[in-house]
C-alpha cells in the first residue's frame, strides 16, 4: 500500500478544490477567491495529479464531481474543519496562557461570599501564573455592553440583555432587605406604615432611596408599599450612605449590610422581603472554548 503524506501545498490546493466545488465552477472560484482562472485551474490539476484521481469534469456541460471527487469532497472538507478548530484551539490556549483577562463584576459583587469571586481570582492566579487579571466595576447597565464589544472578557451581573453575541449562565442568588437607620427621622413612622407590623397610613409616604441597579423584582416591591423616592443612588455605597445619614430605607444586599452598616441600619421586616436576585456570568458565544472562561465557569460551578 502506497502511504499518502499530506503537504502544505496539498492543503492550499485542497481549499482552491472546495471553493470549485462549493461555487459550481472554476470561473466562479476564481472571482469568489480574487484569483485568476489560470492559477485555480492549476491548483485543481496539481491536487489531481498528486493524488492519482480525476476529481471533476470541466467542459460545456458544465462543472460536476466525480464519484472519486465527491469522496475526496467529503473528506477535504472534515480535514479542513479540523484543521480550523485546531487552530482555534491554539490561538485560545496562547491568549489564555498569557495576555490580559478582564473579569467584570457590578457594584458589591466581589465581596458578596456567595459569589465566590475571591477564591476564583485566587485559583486563576495558580492556573495561569503569566496571565494578568484585571478586574473591573462597572454599572448594571453598560457591564453587558462591554462585554458584547470585547472590553471585558467575563462578566457578572444581575441583568440578561438582548444580545445575541452573548451567553449566560446562572450564578447566584442575592437577597436584599429593606433597611432604614435607627437613627433617621423616619424610622418610627416607617416601622409603622411598611413593617410587618404596620398600620395604616393613608397619609404617610416613607422616604426611599432608589438604586440605578434596576430588576423587575425591585420594581414589584416598589409598587406594594407606600415609597416616595427622596434620593437616587447609582452605587451600592451611594444609598447605603443616603440610608446611614437618615434619608430614608432602601433595598440592600444583606450580606453587605453586615459589613458597613453595624448596628446602625435596622431591617424593616415586610412578608416580601428578602427580595431575591438572580444573578448571572455572562460572556461572547465565541469566547465560550477559551481556557480562561472554561476554567473560571468551572471554579464558579
Amino acid at each position: 500500500m502506497i502511504r499518502f503524506a499530506l503537504s502544505s501545498f496539498d492543503i492550499k490546493h485542497l481549499r482552491t478544490f472546495l471553493a470549485v466545488a462549493e461555487h459550481g465552477g472554476v470561473s466562479s472560484a476564481a472571482y469568489r477567491l480574487n484569483a485568476s482562472i489560470s492559477s485555480i485551474s492549476r491548483d485543481l490539476s496539481a491536487l489531481e495529479e498528486r493524488l492519482g484521481l480525476q476529481l471533476c469534469r470541466r467542459g460545456r456541460s458544465g462543472f460536476v464531481l466525480t464519484p472519486h471527487g465527491e469522496e475526496v469532497h467529503r473528506a477535504a472538507t472534515q480535514l479542513l474543519a479540523n484543521i480550523h478548530s485546531f487552530e482555534l484551539t491554539v490561538q485560545s490556549t496562547r491568549q489564555s496562557l498569557a495576555g490580559t483577562f478582564t473579569l467584570g463584576v457590578i457594584d458589591n459583587v466581589v465581596t458578596n461570599p456567595s459569589a465566590g469571586v475571591i477564591p476564583a481570582l485566587a485559583e486563576m492566579h495558580r492556573l495561569f501564573p503569566g496571565m494578568l487579571i484585571s478586574v473591573s466595576v462597572h454599572t448594571v447597565s453598560v457591564i453587558d455592553v462591554l462585554v458584547r464589544d470585547n472590553k471585558v472578557d467575563f462578566a457578572i451581573t444581575s441583568q440578561r440583555e438582548d444580545f445575541e453575541q452573548l451567553e449566560y449562565q446562572p450564578a447566584f442568588i442575592e437577597e436584599h432587605r429593606l433597611y432604614i437607620s435607627k437613627l433617621s427621622p423616619y424610622y418610627d413612622q416607617a416601622v409603622q406604615t411598611i413593617g410587618s407590623e404596620r398600620q395604616a397610613n393613608e397619609d404617610f409616604a416613607v422616604p426611599y432611596i432608589s438604586r440605578d441597579f434596576r430588576t423587575d423584582e425591585f420594581s414589584e416591591f416598589e409598587r406594594k408599599y407606600p415609597l416616595q423616592i427622596a434620593a437616587r443612588g447609582s452605587t451600592l455605597e451611594s444609598v447605603v450612605a443616603s440610608v446611614l445619614a437618615g434619608v430614608g430605607c432602601a433595598l440592600l444586599p444583606s450580606h453587605f449590610v453586615k459589613q458597613v452598616g453595624g448596628e446602625t441600619l435596622v431591617e424593616i421586616e415586610t412578608p416580601d422581603t428578602p427580595v431575591q436576585i438572580q444573578f448571572h456570568f455572562v460572556y461572547r458565544r465565541d469566547n465560550a472554548d477559551r481556557r480562561a472562561v472554561k476554567a473560571l465557569l468551572d471554579r464558579f460551578s
